[in-house]
């Protein structure tokens, strides 16, 4: 039996135009209120992640749970 994070991991990240962002690394959730605070993507390394406006570590990109726009076979960002 996978869990419900598992089932997601390694799920291609797109920006809003489409574009390869990464793959899903995982998925923080916020404790108390069991909603998603943030997804860690494995960024492609053809993106340079200091010029992002989230804070990277490890090779992860810190992505706000604000910035997602859709989570399905892909997970579509709102830029």
């Amino acid at each position: 039996m996978s869990s419900f994070s598992g089932e997601f991991l390694k799920r291609a990240v797109v920006d809003i135009n489409g574009e390869l962002f990464g793959h899903l690394a995982d998925i923080v959730i916020e404790p108390r209120s069991g909603e998603i605070a943030e997804i860690l993507v494995e960024v492609v390394p053809e993106i340079d992640v200091s010029k992002l406006p989230w804070p990277s570590e490890g090779g992860l990109c810190q992505v706000p749970a604000q910035e997602i726009s859709q989570i399905g076979a892909r997970i579509v960002l709102r830029r």
